[in-house]
């Protein structure tokens, strides 16, 4: 039995068969540690491997530059070395390419070689790694400038109806902030929404809205492109402003006119009896007349004088011709003045809690102005002061009282100055 068993196992070496597989097994084994091991000239590439433009930024940083366009770049990596090494490199994930900036030196367009690193520290000294090609990279000084949005009405673009004017056109935002490289930056000198032509601005009778791209310009009023620099609005809403026009009279507002006298006596003048002015048509439309300042005729009239007067103006409304004053002038033909002494003094709208005294009998030197004929017949009896307790603001105590002079028999006599009486006030149930 034992001399049976040693004839099998020399019969299992000595099969033909199994030398075949343990041949093929033997080359198998010596040719990947050939190629694995051994092989120092083993090489792969790696396609669409992505360029990171951030990575070692600090290299132009240092500069005071920064990159001004936005470059994408996709490469393939070539991978030399052992062949066991290249196989711990499966794809782009286990690599960055980025530029190489040691070239940088200032402002500029650059093209540049592209540098890879593996990121498995121990294979970049193992692995010869290389990127096809080179990326344009621009570098610069980044700034940013504030212009105010310039509105441009370009000819034939706007045309208002008749009876109307375009008053004005403002840009919403009003102003634009533009960032980016210095050398861009500094060809800009303007900010402009230029407003061409569009349906539905023609024989405009109210404002109107329109949206315009906007548009840089340089110092000669050329279109500046952008190319790198960028504008935080690129569009702005334009107010068209429209206004109607209209002429309307001017009116005196007398102030100070004593009861009983007729202002329609007055013979006056304007320089100015009409105005024309422009404005919302809501508000113009609502308008039948223009003031100007009021005249206090007590205590501004006088003979052979002229006075300027403001015009005023409702909010909204402007003068087409800029006018903001106007000249008052009274033909004084035919009148003149008298100086009395009054004695006829007298309380109206007494309140009923206050007992008021007056102290004063008699008010001088009053000066009347009126038509000659009527002022020579007119006695100082026929004049009266009158002191309105109801529309004066008067204490407990002794105080003087505003007085207005008055002529009941006539229209068109008139007291010019201030006069007042000293009276006595007590408050129903004070002490006395």
């Amino acid at each position: 039995m034992k001399k049976n068993n040693k004839d099998n196992k020399k019969s299992l070496l000595d099969s033909r068969n199994v030398r075949i597989l343990l041949s093929v097994l033997i080359a198998v084994v010596i040719w990947m540690i050939v190629t694995l091991a051994i092989d120092p000239g083993s090489s792969t590439s790696i396609s669409g491997v992505p360029v990171d433009f951030g990575y070692d930024s600090d290299a132009y940083a240092k500069l005071g530059l920064d990159m001004v366009n936005s470059p994408e770049a996709r490469v393939k990596v070539t991978l030399k070395g052992d062949g066991g090494d290249l196989t711990s490199v499966k794809d782009a994930g286990d690599m960055i390419v980025y530029p190489d900036f040691s070239s940088v030196k200032g402002a500029g367009e650059y093209e540049l070689p592209l540098k890879v690193r593996l990121k498995s520290s121990q294979l970049n000294n193992l692995i010869e790694a290389t990127a096809d090609g080179k990326v344009t990279v621009v570098f610069d000084t980044v700034e940013e400038k504030t212009f105010d949005v310039e509105v441009e009405v370009q000819n034939g673009s706007i045309s208002v109806a008749e009876g109307y004017v375009l008053h004005g056109t403002t840009a919403k935002p009003g102003k634009v902030t533009v960032s980016g490289p210095q050398g861009e930056l500094d060809k800009i000198s303007r900010i402009v929404a230029p407003l061409g032509y569009s349906d539905g601005l023609q024989d405009l009778t109210e404002s109107k809205l329109a949206t315009v791209e906007l548009q840089a310009r340089d110092a000669d009023n050329e279109p500046v492109a952008l190319q790198y620099a960028s504008m935080d609005n690129t569009l702005a809403d334009v107010n068209i402003s429209v206004y109607q026009t209209i002429e309307l009279p001017l009116k005196v507002n007398f102030i100070n006119v004593p009861s009983g006298f007729d202002v329609n006596t007055l013979d006056y003048t304007l320089s100015q009896q009409h105005m024309t002015v422009t404005g919302r048509p809501s508000v113009i439309n609502a308008l039948t007349e223009l003031a100007v300042s009021d005249f206090d005729l007590a205590n501004s009239f006088a003979l052979d004088k002229a006075y300027q007067l403001n015009v005023e103006l409702p909010d909204g409304v402007e003068s087409v011709d800029n006018i903001t004053t106007v000249t008052l002038t009274f033909n004084t033909e035919g009148l003149t003045t008298k100086t009395v002494n009054v004695s006829n003094l007298r309380i109206i709208n007494q309140p009923a809690n206050m007992q008021i005294k007056l102290n004063t009998n008699r008010l001088n030197n009053v000066v009347l102005v009126g038509p000659k004929e009527e002022l020579e017949k007119l006695s100082a009896s026929a004049v009266s002061a009158v002191i309105d307790a109801g529309s004066v603001q008067i204490t407990e105590g002794t105080e003087n009282v505003a007085a207005e002079i008055r002529v009941p028999s006539s229209s068109s006599i008139f007291a010019v100055g201030s006069y007042s009486a000293e009276c006595s006030i007590q408050v129903s149930g004070a002490g006395g």
